[in-house]
């Protein structure tokens, strides 16, 4: 059955689009379009115009499964995000805070205690961002210049020489690109943004936005093209860093583009490293490609690429860390931070819901306004292992690790390291990957 109908399937991939269909990749490269309608016991059941009955898929060989895409105008908004201590994200509205617990509800799991230890901070007035993609996936998704010179295992892109590795990954007019970057002895590598080809060139290349990582600085550049003559490199952002002094040898680059208002922000682990104008006009491409100056094998790694819809006008906030891993703190949105301990949240207030945090340097507990919060940090605290056979991405931002999934018709059933059995409407998900 397997043989006769998974080339069927593939063949007649191109007559339905993946935005109508949700989508099955499996180890073997095979892809099946069709409407999941149920995920338990090891196996997968697809339905399938072409099959009487539906598919079986033995769930062992799932790289991942993406959901037909809805219109995410439809789901319920939240302005805060919960970020777990395992790096698990969500959005959602703190309702209640004691000693012990954060009660945080959301529209699609209901509300949950979440013990504090396991919460690493909540942000605040923040429109969740929509994944677009998230990869590195399949090696034969990309187009590189010499066969084998990068390679892709375990969602991780490799390189091997010095040579480069494009993709069309559809950028929109304002996107968010976000990539982990790690190398063994230097970091040398030059990402092109925007791009409308799939080869950079000295003489021909378009217009675009250069990110170059060098042993000892961060620049963004803009790529302005001069006809018959090499191209002209405009400096956007420039930050000097060791990279090659790092002990961990890996950073989260994030970079956020405005085209319309031609504006660029670049993040370093989460820390704002600079801004920048585009002096001219935006570049239209919608590729990305990775070029490796280096040509030690191995030297350079690509792992957990992500491009989201950003809207600027409420971007997620991007405070200074934490006062103190001891403490909790709260930063408001002018830039002031109060550490100490965050006592409860009183949201029956006739004013306005409101923090009350206690302060070693206050005689008196300070109440803050909910409105006028930024970002929450909880104290550290001792926490269990976070294990997980999936990873399920949100379509309103965010992510989830879980286990024992059982997919029906309107409801994903699992089991949560830290939170224990949720049930999570079906709409919010947009895809399910295996675990690393």
């Amino acid at each position: 059955m397997r043989r006769s109908l998974i080339p069927l399937t593939l063949a007649l991939a191109s007559a339905f689009p993946a935005v109508a269909e949700d989508q099955i990749s499996l180890k073997n490269q095979d892809l099946l379009i069709g409407k999941v309608i149920a995920l338990q016991d090891g196996v997968i059941e697809l339905t399938s115009p072409h099959s009487e009955t539906p598919l079986k898929v033995i769930n062992k060989d799932l790289i991942q499964l993406n959901f037909a895409k809805t219109d995410t105008g439809d789901l319920q908004k939240n302005s805060q995000i919960l970020n777990l201590r395992n790096g698990d994200r969500f959005p959602g509205q703190i309702h209640s805070l004691t000693e012990t617990h954060l009660g945080f509800t959301t529209w699609f799991a209901g509300p949950l205690e979440i013990p504090r230890p396991l919460v690493n901070s909540v942000h605040f007035g923040v429109t969740p961002q929509r994944t677009l993609s998230r990869g590195p996936k399949n090696i034969t998704d990309w187009t590189q210049e010499n066969n084998g010179g990068w390679t892709i295992k375990d969602k991780v892109m490799t390189s091997s020489q010095a040579s480069f590795i494009g993709k069309n990954l559809d950028l929109p007019e304002s996107f968010i690109f976000g990539v982990n970057i790690s190398w063994k002895n230097s970091p040398s590598l030059r990402i092109h943004l925007c791009s409308n080809q799939l080869k950079p060139t000295e003489k021909a290349q378009r217009n675009s936005y250069l990110l170059n990582l060098s042993s000892h600085s961060i620049e963004v550049k803009k790529i302005i093209p001069k006809k018959g003559t090499a191209a002209a490199e405009f400096t956007l952002i420039t930050h000097p860093i060791k990279l090659q002094e790092l002990s961990k040898k890996s950073i989260r680059l994030e970079l956020r583009a405005n085209r319309q208002n031609r504006t660029i922000q670049l993040y370093l682990d989460g820390i704002e490293l600079g801004k920048g104008i585009d002096p001219k006009t935006p570049p239209t491409g919608t590729h990305v490609l990775f070029e490796s100056l280096n040509t030690t094998r191995g030297n350079t790694l690509i792992s957990d690429l992500i491009i989201q819809e950003w809207d600027a006008s409420t971007q997620l906030q991007r405070p200074e860390p934490r006062e103190h891993d001891a403490r909790d703190t709260l930063s408001v949105e002018d830039g002031d931070r109060f550490s100490g301990s965050i006592i409860n949240y009183d949201h029956t207030s006739t004013s306005a819901p409101f923090f009350t945090v206690q302060s070693p340097l206050s005689l008196d507990p300070i109440q803050i306004p909910l409105t006028h919060c930024s970002v929450m940090y909880f104290a550290e605290g001792e926490t269990q292992p976070s294990q997980g056979d999936y990873q399920i991405d949100l379509r309103t931002g965010g992510q989830l690790t879980l286990s024992d999934i059982r997919l029906g018709e309107k409801k994903l059933t699992a089991t949560h390291p830290w939170l224990g059995d949720l049930q999570i409407d079906r709409s919010i998900m947009q895809s399910i990957s295996k675990g690393q």
